[in-house]
């Protein structure tokens, strides 16, 4: 069955009396006045530098090596940062509930609205360290993710296969997939090669046979190009969606099969040889919206 448009939404929440009350749950990632550097590692030939977010709980995925075992995709990697925008408690108490909750486990998930802010700290008096290029790339796998795998319909790990290799396998920043079909495991392999050094990650073909990618862009600051040192950014989902749970996380729920699962991933370089890139200041303020009720 197609799902319902939003004029049909509307109407079937005049009908059963849902929207009564309405949440705008906020979430902020690296709210630093000092501008913080955002948690980086270096690429492995450690001339580029990259972080990724994870917009929701950061999901289950598979690992390396010949067995399904899954883990968080941010386990033991402080660069890979999760923003919790789907947590969005239940408190039945109308009297008490804050503008954070929700008064219902049946509601709507209307929309995560996402703002990020760069900053990049440059040195104008070395040529070397006066500029840099970047990419960012917004994405989701085309299968339902979750990080309660009750709920998860796909494991892939885009570590390992976000991206196509010139010789058209996938691969990502820790290794790359073995064979083009999963199959009976995951065939994920750790490597280090000339695949994923930082000039390959700025260039190559993105993996759209398993992906659904929403930005695609590359930016440059520095010296260079104006003296520009800060980029922005809007990201937003509209969702509109029926949710029925009386867990925290909107995402564990039967009520329908969608990924909300999505990926930020930020990589940097100076092009310069034997200089090592300098990840900047980022941070992201969500908002996401509810009714219920």
């Amino acid at each position: 069955m197609a799902p319902f448009n939003k004029r049909q939404i509307g109407y079937i929440k005049a009908i059963a009396d849902v929207g009564g009350h309405t949440t705008y749950a906020s979430q902020v990632l690296n709210a630093d006045d000092n501008l913080a550097k955002l948690d980086s590692t270096a690429t492995h030939d450690g001339k580029g530098k990259y972080a990724f977010i994870s917009i929701g709980n950061a999901p289950k995925v598979y690992t390396s090596g010949s067995t399904n075992t899954m883990h968080s995709i941010n386990d033991s990697r402080p660069w890979f940062h999760q923003i919790p925008v789907y947590n969005v408690p239940v408190n039945t108490d109308e009297t008490g509930v804050t503008i954070h909750q929700r008064v219902t486990p049946e509601c709507y998930l209307e929309s995560v609205h996402a703002r990020m802010r760069l900053i990049q700290q440059l040195d104008v008096t070395d040529n070397t360290k006066s500029h840099q290029e970047y990419r960012m790339l917004v994405f989701r796998h085309k299968e339902r993710q979750c990080s309660d795998e009750r709920y998860a319909e796909n494991f892939s790990n885009p570590l390992y296969d976000m991206f196509l290799s010139t010789s058209n396998y996938k691969y990502g920043v820790a290794g790359y997939r073995n064979k083009s079909d999963i199959g009976a495991s995951n065939d994920y392999v750790g490597a280090a090669n000339t695949k994923n050094d930082i000039q390959s990650l700025m260039t190559n073909m993105v993996n759209k046979e398993d992906y659904v990618f929403m930005k695609d862009v590359r930016f440059y600051l520095g010296k260079e190009y104006g003296g520009k040192h800060i980029y922005e950014d809007t990201f937003h989902w509209d969702h509109a969606d029926p949710i029925a749970t009386e867990a925290t996380d909107l995402t564990y729920n039967e009520s329908n099969n969608k990924n909300y699962s999505w990926y930020v991933a930020i990589f940097c370089t100076t092009n310069a040889p034997g200089v090592v890139a300098d990840f900047p200041y980022v941070r992201f303020d969500t908002t996401t919206h509810v009714t219920s009720g």
